[in-house]
């Protein structure tokens, strides 16, 4: 088999992800960030014959690459996310099903609008990275300690807050055709939360997988927190709008047999 070129390393590979990832390092990738065809028929690229058995295909390789102390995170639709659970049980541990409130839901005339998506959290083992990310939360029912306020302040607008670790339920709104972001991907996510995942589960210097990468989310916010990134991506179209790194990034000659 032909050895992939370091080169790639930091990049976004154009090719079909099923001949690419064959070629990289077992054990050699620290996070994956999967958004995959949901094959809920959504869009010509997203019909799949046989979703069980496609899904499980890249999930195998998927976790083959993947680092005993890493960590895999995969969006889903609501429809498919049972059996896609089920395959994923077979390869990690679960640590979180996340919930991603859309804001601009999917409409449909005979059913309830679909406003959210699933993200599936796992690890390989019982060692990964984890840095815990916090945010401001109003206090609804804040607590007294002799007079005091315990573990909450008021803001500059008197509203009581506190500061807390992330919940598994985000509000995020669908990058927009006037939000810089946008670049008209049919299926796009905010880069922010991209953030979030990689902050929480990656340290600088580490290597972050992402297949299926589209407008390759994942790997430009590697980029923009000095993680190393690689993408790979069918559709030449969207490779061609990510941008080339420069030469003197890390390179990590390692990854590749």
């Amino acid at each position: 088999m032909e050895v992939v070129s370091f080169d790639y390393i930091n990049k976004v590979i154009q090719g079909d992800i099923f001949e690419v990832i064959k070629q990289i390092k077992s054990n050699s990738v620290d996070l994956v960030i999967v958004d995959p065809p949901y094959g809920i028929n959504y869009k010509e690229w997203d019909k799949i014959d046989n979703f069980v058995e496609f899904s499980e295909s890249w999930i195998n390789e998927c976790f083959r690459v993947l680092k005993e102390t890493g960590s895999f995170y995969s969006f889903m639709d609501w429809s498919n996310v049972a059996e896609f659970k089920l395959l994923l049980d077979k390869y990690g541990i679960i640590r979180n099903w996340i919930t991603w409130e859309r804001t601009k839901g999917r409409g449909s005339k005979n059913n309830f609008k679909s406003m959210k998506e699933e993200i599936l959290y796992y690890t390989k083992s019982n060692k990964f990275t984890w840095n815990e990310q916090m945010m401001l939360k109003k206090h609804v029912l804040p607590y007294v300690s002799n007079g005091l306020p315990r573990g909450w302040f008021t803001d500059e607008n008197g509203i009581r807050c506190r500061w807390v670790g992330l919940g598994n339920v985000w509000h995020y709104t669908v990058p927009f055709w006037t939000s810089k972001e946008y670049v008209a991907h049919p299926s796009q996510k905010p880069l922010l939360m991209y953030e979030r995942i990689i902050l929480s589960s990656s340290n600088e210097g580490d290597i972050i997988f992402e297949p299926f990468c589209g407008s390759a989310p994942a790997c430009k916010t590697a980029k923009k927190f000095r993680r190393n990134f690689i993408g790979v991506e069918l559709d030449k179209k969207w490779v061609d709008l990510f941008y080339i790194p420069s030469i003197d990034e890390k390179i990590d000659v390692t990854l590749f047999e």
